[in-house]
Order: structure tokens, then C-alpha cells, then sequence
């Protein structure tokens, strides 16, 4: 599937007639096998809702990284993976230096702004100018159903804030956006998918709608052709 065209990679996401990808390495094989990508190394992040990077330049097998929400590398035999259910996919990449990252942030990750933490390391790990960095928000829980109660509307600045019918709702991808244009990222240079996990039920497995039903992801992935 692919989310935004790009000649130079290879950025998608499972979708829910794949298979849930939670704890799942034979889905996510088989899944890789179906879209003709198993032949590349396959370094999935760990995930702890965080905003700590690692670069993966040195990995040469596949593996699961624990402690880590993002991770990024210029090889291009490397595919980059996340698990997901509502949270924000973020893919980032250089053009010039043909760097790639991909960022998992739930509203915890956006608060402590990982996607500024995967461009510094950008800047300070491959001399990268944020300006020529495209970055692409894929499907995620939008403000439509992303409630959230007073206990952390402080943590979040009153633009992003949807307030209706007594609830309080939170536009996470402004929150990021935001973020990235204050370090320099140009803001035509960020695309925001418009679909929301929430509201496809057919399409996508979403943590606030099924969580009764227990856990069930997607995998998120992003490569170099």
C-alpha cells in the first residue's frame, strides 16, 4: 500500500485484513514476503512511548530493538518498522543525503517531541539541513476521536485543542507539525495523512476503539530503494 508516492522508497502500513502485527514475527514475515520486502534487513523498534533514536547504520541481521521509539539510517538494505494502533507514524527523509527515519509517537512521545529528537539527529549524526527533510504523518487517531481528559490539558497548547460537546480533543499531527517547522523543517515539506484509525474500522485496528478486545497493531515501515 502505498501512502505517498515516492520514487526513492519504499513507506507504507499493513492494513487490518493483514493481520494484527502485536508480538506477531510471522505476520510481519509474511507481510513483507506479500509486498515482495524480505530480502531486506528488518530492524523493528521496541517501543516504550518515549523520544529516544538509535541509528541502525551497524545492524546487520534482522532484530527488535528494545527501549527505542525511533530509528533511522542511511542503508539501503535496511527496512525500518514500528507496530501501531492510533499512534502517529512519522517518516522522515533526507533527500539530498538519502537518509531515512521512521518515529512512533503516541501522545506521550509527542509531548516530549520525539520528531524533534529524530531531526537533531539528523543535523548532528549525518550534517542533514532540516529544510531538506520531506516527513509524511501517516494514519493515526485523529481530533475527531482523540479525547483527552484535564489531568494533561496543560501539556498541550491551546491551538491543537478541539473542545466539543464537553469533551476536550487533541489534533496530535498540529502538536508535530508545529514542532517541526520551530526547527527549521518547511512546512510544505510535511505532509499529514487525513485518515483516521478510529474511524476505519474495516480498515484499521485502532487501540481507543478495540482496546476491550485486546491489542492488535499494524506494522508501519519504511525503506531505501
Amino acid at each position: 500500500m502505498d501512502l505517498i508516492n515516492h520514487k526513492n522508497l519504499y513507506l507504507g502500513i499493513s492494513e487490518k485484513e493483514d493481520g494484527s502485527m502485536k508480538d506477531s514475527l510471522e505476520n510481519r514475515l509474511s507481510f513483507f514476503k506479500k509486498i515482495g520486502l524480505d530480502d531486506k534487513i528488518i530492524i523493528s523498534a521496541g517501543l516504550v512511548h518515549g523520544n529516544k533514536v538509535l541509528v541502525v547504520d551497524d545492524f546487520y541481521s534482522n532484530q527488535s530493538v528494545e527501549g527505542y521509539d525511533a530509528l533511522i539510517t542511511s542503508r539501503d538494505d535496511t527496512l525500518l518498522t514500528i507496530t501501531i494502533a492510533d499512534c502517529l507514524p512519522i517518516y522522515f527523509y533526507d533527500k539530498n543525503k538519502k537518509i531515512i527515519a521512521l518515529a512512533h509517537a503516541g501522545w506521550r512521545g509527542v509531548i516530549s517531541n520525539i520528531a524533534s529528537r529524530v531531526i537533531e539527529v539528523f543535523v548532528n549524526n549525518y550534517k542533514s539541513s532540516p529544510d531538506d527533510i520531506d516527513i509524511f504523518v501517516g494514519p493515526h487517531i485523529r481530533n475527531c476521536h482523540f479525547e483527552i481528559q484535564k489531568d494533561i490539558l496543560d501539556k498541550f497548547n491551546e491551538s491543537a485543542l478541539l473542545r466539543k460537546n464537553n469533551k476536550i480533543l487533541v489534533d496530535l499531527s498540529k502538536v508535530v507539525k508545529n514542532q517541526l517547522i520551530e526547527l527549521g523543517v518547511n512546512k510544505n515539506n510535511i505532509n499529514i495523512s487525513d485518515e483516521c484509525t478510529h474511524c476505519l474500522e474495516n480498515k484499521y485496528f485502532s487501540y481507543r476503539r478495540d482496546r476491550l478486545q485486546g491489542l492488535k497493531t499494524m506494522v508501519a515501515y519504511l525503506g531505501l530503494k
